[in-house]
């Protein structure tokens, strides 16, 4: 299978998804991840810096844990904070995905609080209309007026090492937030993992999956 994975921002893909992309490249599937914008951020009400040389050079670090091949489509990065819809970009969007016969793709919650995150996923379903299977992840944890509804399990009890080997390259995020920032998800990963009997687990709430 083509796989393709969409973040609004460089760390989102390894968040709500790499351990399911790990397994996945594991059994020799080809998986691609896109980022949509700089995810630069200057952050003084809570102190949160993140420069472009080491977000560029932590993310490939981040990526080459598992495998993933980061693609740059034909179109200038978002600044972090500032994603819109954008036809332009739905369209280079979905030319990939059309060239690159994805039959997969792992988009951010439609629903997410961070409106990068609910801008992504507006475009990356629209740029997905065609494709079988779409799937849908979480990367924070802020709860707006609906709930996740994951109900689509994906055991990473074999590759939950590499997702926190992952995570752990954005040494300027891990500065920023602490090891809290990780552990948060680990443990949000185990908590599924309960639910159905394994170790760890991510969840995914599906647009479509047609078996």
């Amino acid at each position: 299978m083509n796989i393709l994975a969409v973040g609004a921002h460089h760390d989102d893909i390894e968040l709500g998804c790499s351990g399911t992309l790990a397994k996945l490249l594991k059994q020799g599937h080809n998986v691609f991840g896109i980022v949509l914008t700089d995810s630069v951020t200057h952050y003084n009400l809570q102190g949160i810096y993140r420069t472009k040389n080491r977000i560029q050079s932590e993310s490939r670090e981040a990526a080459s844990v598992i495998g993933l091949e980061l693609v740059d489509l034909d179109f200038p990065l978002a600044k972090n904070g500032c994603l819109i819809y954008n036809v332009e970009l739905m369209r280079e969007l979905e030319t990939f995905i059309v060239k690159q016969d994805i039959t997969t793709v792992f988009s951010h919650w439609k629903y997410d609080m961070n409106t990068d995150h609910k801008i992504a996923s507006e475009i990356t379903i629209v740029a997905s209309r065609h494709v079988k299977n779409v799937l849908m992840y979480r990367s924070n944890w802020y709860q707006p007026d609906k709930p996740f509804n994951g109900m689509f399990f994906c055991d990473i009890s074999e590759t939950m090492n590499l997702k926190i080997e992952c995570l752990k390259k954005y040494v300027e995020e891990v500065d920023n937030r602490s090891e809290k920032w990780i552990n948060s998800f680990i443990d949000m990963n185990r908590t599924y993992g309960f639910s159905i009997g394994v170790d760890y687990d991510e969840i995914f709430q599906p647009v479509r999956y047609i078996i």
